[in-house]
């Protein structure tokens, strides 16, 4: 496998994802990979099992986050959550990955929150994907959270501009995030045009397959805690609601993904770039997670209590 996954969500996901990092890792390694990705919803949590469990069978761990980026309304409150794909390269990276999450739990609305502000002071060694479906660059050209609900046709213009602004911040560290998902409109235009896009301003394409779930036959169980986190949906609601069918699970092959990037409008060339970059990205990410040392009673003779 060229590919490697870089958004990926575990249990630790709640209510979203399902499979421990253990089970994970577990198919990744099953499926060929050398890497795994955990980018949870808001939260680190899975990363110290994530490294236990990739550690026995092999494979490196990348340690990231599904960061909620927030609109501010008039009273300062985040508004708009649209998601932001973000990545540790090195120590110093994963450092200020901690230091974004903490403070996103500090800006708590409705959900962590990560502004603009928190992200530029504590850039320095991470890596940015611009986001799924729901993030601001694709929102910017498709509609959606803080835009018009939906634009009637996709706003190039508007989005070369978002992009071009992140570019400029991240530099380097920037990615266009597309997906293989032929089966949603607007994931195939989105591919169309961050494909125009990259040409435009030179940012390179990385297709994730979004992983919620270990395998395909999982799928249902993703409806299932759905339901549960919305309280007010049954299963069956749940199933009519969202397209449970696409495969949010790892791909068993290059060519099946080429393939399914392929039917969402991308050339065949675009679609093996998108893959290689990946492999790329994964590449550059490499961090062990700190850790503390074992602390020790100092003990002294006067400490020694007879058992008798």
């Amino acid at each position: 496998m060229k590919f490697t996954n870089l958004h990926h969500h575990s249990t630790f996901s709640y209510l979203d994802g399902f499979g421990l990092p253990a089970v994970h890792a577990a198919r990744a390694a099953e499926l060929g990979y050398s890497a795994i990705a955990l980018t949870e919803h808001g939260n680190v949590s899975s990363h110290m099992q994530l490294e236990k469990a990739a550690s026995k069978i092999g494979i490196k761990p990348i340690f990231g986050l599904e960061a909620y980026c927030g609109a501010a309304d008039e009273e300062g409150r985040s508004q708009w959550k649209n998601h932001l794909t973000i990545l540790a390269r090195d120590a110093e990276g994963y450092r200020n990955l901690m230091r974004v999450v903490t403070q996103s739990w500090q800006d708590f609305y409705y959900h962590p929150t990560v502004s603009g502000e928190t992200l530029a002071a504590h850039r320095e060694g991470i890596a940015v994907l611009s986001g799924c479906a729901g993030s601001r660059l694709a929102c910017t050209l498709a509609g959606g959270k803080g835009t018009e609900e939906h634009n009637e046709r996709p706003d190039y213009d508007a989005a070369l501009e978002e992009a071009a602004r992140w570019q400029d911040f991240l530099g380097e560290d920037y990615y266009l995030e597309i997906q293989p998902f032929p089966e949603l409109p607007r994931t195939c235009a989105i591919n169309k045009a961050y494909r125009w896009i990259s040409e435009e301003l030179g940012v390179p394409l990385v297709v994730t397959c979004d992983v919620h779930y270990p395998r395909y036959e999982d799928h249902e169980m993703q409806a299932v805690l759905h339901a549960i986190g919305r309280g007010n949906a049954t299963v069956d609601d749940q199933m009519r609601a969202w397209n449970y069918q696409v495969p949010l699970t790892l791909p068993d092959s290059d060519e099946w993904l080429a393939g399914r990037l392929e039917a969402t409008g991308l050339p065949r060339k675009w679609a093996w770039y998108a893959i290689e970059m990946s492999a790329i990205v994964a590449e550059r990410c490499n961090v062990t997670l700190p850790k503390a040392e074992r602390l020790r009673y100092p003990i002294t003779e006067d400490d020694l209590v007879p058992w008798i």
